[in-house]
């Protein structure tokens, strides 16, 4: 692993994520940790955001990639979106099609999505909303 890669990861442990780092390929890196135990303040943009990754084609030349959640304790009524972009700037992000998770599985406060087939070069998560004041850990594996 080159140093750039370990100072990367390392940065990525200690300051917050909300867009600070440049994207990381997550295919070298996966699964890769967006949100870690973190309370980002739910709305639209940076704040919201989780720390955005670059997607790679995979061998059969698509860009398959899936979201992994788990809140620290109920969250209530959420919103997370999965969003991506072709270039990686605040404003270009959109979310996917049925990319509005809302809910939950009740034992572990956790949830998953696979996206199978994306065009878009980045992705991230925006919380939207959510009623409890808990953190959340996502993780985004290619």
């Amino acid at each position: 692993m080159d140093a750039m890669r370990i100072l990367a990861l390392l940065l990525a442990l200690f300051l917050p994520a909300y867009n600070t780092l440049p994207p990381v390929d997550v295919a070298a890196n996966s699964p890769y940790t967006v949100w870690n135990a973190e309370t980002p303040t739910p709305g639209n943009g940076t704040t919201a955001a989780s720390q955005q990754v670059a997607l790679t084609k995979n061998k059969f030349g698509v860009m398959a990639f899936s979201v992994d959640g788990k809140f620290s304790a109920a969250p209530g009524a959420f919103e997370v979106d999965v969003q991506v972009a072709q270039v990686d700037s605040d404003t270009n992000y959109q979310t996917i099609s049925n990319g509005n998770i809302t809910a939950a599985d009740s034992t572990n406060n956790g949830f998953h999505l696979d996206v199978p087939r994306e065009n878009a070069r980045f992705a991230r998560l925006l919380l939207r909303s959510r009623t409890n004041a808990v953190s959340i850990t996502a993780t985004v594996s290619q």
